[in-house]
């Protein structure tokens, strides 16, 4: 290691651990955390099903879109409980990985 690279401490659970972060994690782009009341679809393919309406309340894990990929159906749960607020698919729409599906309001 460099003499550059200075000891930091990092808190995991409130213990102090000292470490050394090397170049590359200091030089690492920031990341963006996603809007939680956006669903986005997580593969590519074809929507087969929507299984919400707008105004509809919904529940963490309740299904909301059914996305057919590589001749898989992938149900696209709610990530939270909210309300949906808007419908961005319809089915047989096709979509690419991070394609918002439904808005929660």
């Amino acid at each position: 290691m460099s003499e550059r690279e200075e000891l930091e401490v990092l808190l995991i659970d409130g213990t102090a651990y000292p470490t050394r972060f090397p170049r590359k994690y200091r030089i690492r782009k920031p990341v963006s955390l996603p809007d939680p009341r956006e669903v986005r679809a997580f593969v590519p393919g074809a929507v087969l099903e929507v299984l919400a309406e707008p105004g509809q309340p919904v529940e963490r894990g309740q299904a909301l879109v059914v996305v057919e990929a590589m001749k898989m159906q992938n149900t696209i749960m709610a990530p939270a409980r909210g309300v949906v607020g808007e419908i961005h698919v319809a089915p047989g729409a096709l979509v690419e990985k991070g394609d918002r599906l439904v808005t929660l309001a």
